[in-house]
């Protein structure tokens, strides 16, 4: 199963909403771009579905991503998607172990069935043969997050600034290709691994935002 987003074309003036959290014990404010409304979904492989004691196991590829997917003080796969992945799999009779993978290798991991399927978001546009999807479950949408003295406030102060985004995901697609015109000129893209490094980056001072 997978979670994915998909995006809504000709999509108008990025809607901004101005939050803060807490990243790493600091404050951050999210800038909530309308760059793509995101819809979560899932996919799989079919299996035919069991009833044993002892349910059969999948094997699901996921990347880090709090709060959908981080490891624990054990090191073990936890978060939101976890926690529905396990039980949406235990309702079809199989139970579930989700592992980390490399984002960027998913596609060869399914093909030499090394994992059963992927957990995670992309979008559905342009990869509806590709996969079995499952449908929605989750709605989302695109943010960037920047520190809390940051002088960025809007997406217009994204002109010349340098962002990290995660390496295959929809941000850094929409941000490499341009794709919305309200979005200024950025000074640089930095594409990393995954999610950790991208807070690192930003806690540092190595990249302006990052989405």
């Amino acid at each position: 199963m997978d979670r994915r987003s998909k995006t809504n074309e000709g999509s108008g003036p990025p809607w901004i909403e101005i939050r803060k959290e807490t990243m790493r014990k600091k404050t951050t404010v999210l800038l909530a771009l309308l760059l793509s409304a995101a819809t979560l979904m899932g996919c799989a492989r079919q299996k035919t579905t069991q009833t044993t004691e002892a349910l059969p196991t999948l094997i699901i590829g996921s990347d880090t991503y709090p709060p959908f997917t981080y490891l624990d003080e054990n090191g073990d796969p936890t978060g939101i998607d976890v926690e529905i992945g396990e039980e949406a799999f235990r309702r079809m009779g199989y139970q579930a172990d989700f592992q980390i993978i490399n984002w960027a290798e998913k596609n060869q991991l399914l093909e030499d069935q090394k994992i059963d399927c992927i957990w995670g978001c992309f979008s559905m546009n342009g990869r509806e043969d590709q996969y079995r999807w499952a449908g929605p479950y989750m709605v989302s949408r695109q943010v960037i997050a920047v520190d809390e003295d940051s002088d960025i406030e809007s997406v217009k102060d994204l002109g010349g600034r340098t962002i990290a985004v995660q390496t295959t995901t929809k941000p850094e697609e929409l941000l490499l290709n341009h794709v919305d015109p309200e979005i200024p000129p950025l000074g640089d893209v930095v594409s990393v691994e995954n999610r950790s490094l991208q807070y690192a980056a930003l806690d540092c001072g190595y990249v302006d935002a990052l989405a």
